[in-house]
């Protein structure tokens, strides 16, 4: 298969025809299998993607259990709404056009799903041409289930995918997305379908033989399985219809919670713990202030004048020392009077001129060291108040501009609070709507009890619709062997035993291939200092199993994020190539949770390689100008998507994000 061309009318973002070829083009004898979009987020890529499985599918494109009522509603929301007339045109349509080639033979198919805004709904067509004729005689059912065979929903999960598939696989830690991925694969619904009907053909045929001593035993339990199985449909319509009405109810709540949210609701749900906030914060700034006040009133201004309290510490510190050394020159000059009188009358005269001399000479060497004048006539405990007070004043000083900083930081939060307050509204204007966001809330509660309560019964009524079942299979068994048409009975054990036999050897061939082609991808997209992964896979359970290089088991909690994605990338592409069908891959934005180094091998070994014709749906932070460089050779066209928020459409040119051209 090779998509030629997309077209989408006034389809979500894309106002009026957007028509985009997606053929690759031949260059030098080679053909590059890369269609690259790039757009910022909300510019349309996911469209892209949607368009295409919307034109394949129809209401199969949003899940299997998804209601016609949702579907409409789907339709409807789609319809390009212009924000710059606020108007929306009546009609959409998406359209495709591709080449498919089956038993040797290629035809072109064009599949356009148009759908019409009507007072009651909407109505929907469905027109599939084949090599440029309608194909006649086709309801719209009928036509559905041609592109179902044509290519299944199931086998296009492997090829149209989005971030969010990679995210499941990648977080998936039972096994479970991978383990239906991989029945989808191998067809075992087919098979499983077809050895139902053998068993019920088996039932058919022993039902016709079987002797009447035991007839009325089998009729007795298959009225008992009828009734199970009329049961078990009730209670699986009942699931669907509560899904529905979950699914509703919880499409109302988002509606409701978006509209709440325009009206400022998310304000208004903390307005109280805003007023609480702005009380405590006044309180803070009123004690801070208080604070600063205090220490403006002590001895912080002197820190003021820094440096006449130097000079005055200074000067005080020499004037203690020139009064102590006063103090000292008095002492000496007393003891030198009073001993030159004690002395004056015990010695000699010229022995007391000798004392007298020296100690003249003593009193004069002690006068030349004595500090000649004292500015502050202060006593040591005097000073040391003052000196005190000094030390108290640059401590203050440093207070006082840490509390002026704090009030600044306290004085912005309240003018944030206050802002953030005069843009919540009053509590009454959408109080009704809290109030009906809290009883939907309420109904999603109830709703999921009563799904448990279904399930719950659903599995009791099953258990013991399979007690009958195996009751009933003894029955044939016996009726059987003394059947005349044993003969057709062996037969189909045989034909159940051959499908048996070409279930287990296809899925272990399917599975072995699998297991080597997962291989040989992850080696190819993984860094060397990542973990080299193999997997094993149980043919019967199909239960998978992490293993390294050297063949240990690994849990998938081991693997970074990084190889988680690497991994889950490795087994979407391995599952594709196991496929065997040329279909072509459409990813959306398969790159956001990869690092740059991630990034490249996936550039380098992944979107040149996967498939004949390679559709990436990319940010211009996913494949950067570094990437395209790296992927220019292998792209044969590119399209850059850009969003008019005025106007409330998408915008495309040919080119990517460094390489603009108007699209003609």
């Amino acid at each position: 298969m090779l998509i030629q061309n997309l077209t989408l009318t006034n389809f979500r973002v894309y106002e009026g025809t957007n028509s985009f070829d997606l053929s690759p083009v031949k260059r030098c004898g080679k053909t590059p299998p890369i269609i690259l979009f790039g757009g910022l987020n909300g510019a349309g890529k996911t469209s892209i993607l949607s368009g295409v499985r919307l034109a394949l599918y129809g209401r199969l494109s949003l899940g299997s259990a998804v209601s016609q009522k949702r579907y409409d509603n789907y339709l409807l929301e789609s319809i390009h709404h212009s924000k710059e007339t606020n108007r929306s045109p009546n009609t959409a349509s998406v359209e495709i056009t591709f080449a498919y080639a089956k038993l040797g033979t290629e035809n072109q198919y064009q599949v356009k799903r148009q759908w019409e805004r009507k007072r009651t709904g909407v109505k929907e067509a469905l027109t599939v041409l084949q090599d440029g004729q309608v194909i006649q005689g086709l309801s719209y059912d009928q036509a559905q289930n041609f592109l179902n065979e044509l290519i299944p929903s199931g086998v296009s999960d492997l090829f149209f995918f989005d971030g969010e598939k990679i995210a499941e696989l990648a977080d998936d830690t039972g096994g479970a997305a991978l383990e239906q991925s991989i029945k989808k694969l191998l067809g075992l619904d087919i098979v499983e379908r077809l050895s139902g009907d053998l068993t019920v053909l088996k039932r058919s045929i022993t039902k016709r033989s079987s002797v009447e001593t035991i007839q009325a035993e089998i009729d007795t339990q298959k009225a008992m399985l009828e009734a199970r199985r009329h049961q078990i449909e009730q209670v699986r319509q009942n699931i669907n219809a509560v899904m529905v009405q979950r699914s509703e109810v919880q499409s109302d709540i988002a509606q409701l919670q978006k509209i709440i949210d325009g009206r400022g609701g998310h304000f208004s749900a903390s307005r109280k713990d805003l007023e609480s906030d702005l009380g405590r914060l006044q309180s803070q700034k009123d004690a801070l202030i208080a604070q600063i006040i205090g220490l403006i009133s002590d001895a912080a201004p002197l820190a003021l004048a820094q440096d006449l309290c130097e000079r005055t510490k200074t000067q005080i510190e020499q004037d203690l020392f020139a009064q102590a050394a006063h103090q000292k020159h008095a002492l000496l000059c007393s003891y030198s009077e009073q001993l030159s009188k004690q002395l004056s009358g015990a010695l000699p005269t010229d022995a007391m001129a000798v004392v007298s001399r020296e100690l003249d000479v003593a009193l004069a060497r002690n006068t030349n060291t004595t500090p000649d004048e004292i500015l502050h006539d202060v006593t040591p405990l005097q000073a040391s108040r003052l000196l005190s007070m000094f030390k108290d004043a640059q401590r203050q000083a440093t207070d006082s501009a840490q509390m002026f900083l704090a009030l600044e930081v306290v004085e912005a939060a309240l003018d944030e609070m206050g802002a953030a307050l005069a843009r919540a509204p009053d509590d009454r204007l959408i109080a009704d709507d809290f109030e009906s966001l809290q009883n939907l809330q309420q109904k999603i509660g109830w709703l999921d009890a009563k799904l448990d309560e279904l399930k719950a019964s659903g599995r009791e009524i099953a258990n013991g619709a399979v007690e009958i079942a195996r009751k009933l299979d003894r029955l044939y068994e016996d009726a059987a062997k003394t059947s005349d048409q044993k003969r057709m009975l062996d037969y189909i054990g045989k034909i159940s035993g051959l499908l048996k036999n070409f279930v287990d050897q296809t899925s272990e061939a399917k599975i072995r291939d699998l297991e080597a082609q997962f291989a040989e991808r992850f080696s190819k997209l993984a860094r060397k200092d990542d973990m080299q992964l193999q997997i094993r896979i149980d043919a019967t359970t199909f239960q998978i199993q992490l293993l390294s290089e050297s063949g240990r088991p690994i849990a998938k909690e081991e693997l970074s994020a990084g190889e988680k994605q690497i991994f889950a990338i490795s087994v979407l592409e391995a599952l594709a190539k196991t496929s065997s069908r040329q279909l072509p891959m459409i990813v959306d934005t398969p790159l956001g949770r990869l690092d740059s180094r991630h990034r490249g091998k996936l550039i380098e070994g992944y979107f040149p390689t996967a498939s004949h014709q390679m559709i990436v749906l990319s940010t211009d932070t996913e494949v950067d100008e570094s990437f395209y460089e790296d992927l220019a050779a292998d792209i044969s066209r590119a399209y850059r998507l850009e969003y008019d928020p005025q106007k409330g459409a998408t915008r495309a040119s040919e080119g990517y994000f460094w390489k603009i051209r108007d699209a003609s």
